[in-house]
């Protein structure tokens, strides 16, 4: 079992990127939202489904937690659908231990030199 602390920073820092998330993609952040700090494990996964014509755009971000990359890249394949006339899905996996995105990431030691890997 983890520590309390890092139960609590990994929740701490999950319902910020989500708020976030929402932000960025003009989502209303829903006011029943409560993540319970048993749920969360070590990777957030953020889905936003794509916009179809002829269909209402989503109104909500999906989400889910994983153990491992390999696990989250798997519940990712799961849920996600395309289709050829759909757009603006997104989709959003971070290490919430090592506070790295998927996307955009940078190393401790670019860090300390202000380079950004992208």
């Amino acid at each position: 079992m983890l520590p309390e602390a890092l139960e609590q920073e990994r929740l701490f820092v999950a319902e910020r990127l989500l708020t976030e998330i929402e932000r960025r993609h003009g989502l209303l952040h829903p006011a029943n939202r409560e993540v319970h700090p048993v749920i969360v494990d070590r990777f957030l996964i953020a889905y936003l489904p794509e916009t179809r014509d002829g269909h209402p755009a989503p109104l909500a971000l999906e989400f889910a937690f994983s153990p491992t990359l390999t696990e989250a890249v798997n519940v990712l394949r799961e849920i996600v659908s395309e289709t050829d006339s759909g757009f603006g899905a997104a989709i959003y996996v971070h290490d919430l231990d090592m506070g790295t995105g998927a996307v955009g990431a940078m190393s401790e030691a670019t860090a300390a030199k202000g380079v950004s890997q992208r």
